[in-house]
Parts: C-alpha cells; sequence; structure tokens
C-alpha cells in the first residue's frame, strides 16, 4: 500500500474513495477517473468503478456493510472503510486493515464513527472471464 492524497475535498464531488483505491493498488489518483462527479446515483456509480477497475486492474469492488461483532470476517484484509466524516454532514472513506491505516485527507482526522460499511477488492480472472463469456455466446 502506498498512501496517496485526495485531491478533491468539496462535500459532494469528493474523492476520497478513489484515493483510497489508487493507495491500495498503487496508483498515481490522476489516473482513476472520479466518477462521483459524473454520477451521484449509486449504483451507476459503481457500476463505472468496477468498470474501470476490471478493464484496468482486474479487480472489482465488493462494498457490504458489518456489524462490529461480525467484523471478524475481513480480519488482516487491507480494505476501504467508510463512516461519518468528522467535518461534514457526509461519509468519508480510509483505508483499513483491523483499524485506520490511511486516511487520504491531509487533517488524518480519521472517521468521527466506527466503519459499518466495508469495501474489498475481489480479482477476477480475467482469461476465465472471457472463457465463459464466449461459451454464452449464440454463434
Amino acid at each position: 500500500m502506498k498512501p496517496v492524497m485526495q485531491t478533491i475535498f468539496d462535500d459532494v464531488y469528493g474523492d476520497c474513495l478513489r484515493a483510497c483505491v489508487a493507495s491500495i493498488l498503487g496508483f498515481p489518483i490522476e489516473e482513476m477517473p472520479n466518477f462521483w462527479e459524473q454520477t451521484q446515483d449509486i449504483s451507476e456509480f459503481w457500476n463505472l468503478n468496477n468498470g474501470w477497475l476490471m478493464e484496468n486492474y482486474g479487480f472489482k469492488i465488493l462494498s457490504f456493510q458489518l456489524l462490529p461483532k461480525d467484523r471478524h470476517v475481513i480480519d488482516g484484509l487491507l480494505c476501504v472503510a467508510c463512516a461519518k466524516s468528522p467535518r461534514a454532514d457526509t461519509d468519508h472513506a480510509v483505508v483499513w486493515q483491523d483499524g485506520l491505516v490511511h486516511d487520504p485527507h491531509p487533517s488524518n482526522a480519521g472517521l468521527a464513527e466506527e466503519p459499518d460499511t466495508f469495501a474489498i477488492f475481489v480479482p477476477i480472472e480475467l482469461n476465465k472471464l472471457h472463457s465463459l463469456q464466449s461459451k454464452k455466446r449464440i454463434p
């Protein structure tokens, strides 16, 4: 993991998630589009993120909520955690591995509360995916 700082601090269009993804996968933040600027529809946002990540890195992001008692299922995993920001009434994303590893905001204030939403990176074997897709094609 190589810490990358967010570049947009707007409460609506901030790019903390993009900075977390860049940190975990090790690329400059400018390489990845800020999909939240393109759409504020959460389903479309995740589709755009996952499409770009699949095409460029062979990963998809799986986002889910966990109760504190179930957090053991992600023990040891480098992932993204989300919860309320300490600076505004909006969510904020940080890099997490059994606790805060990197806050992409310069304040380094972390999260205002314990996270309940997590995002893990799932590698997709591109050769297997292409093979499955080609079998489903009708000549």
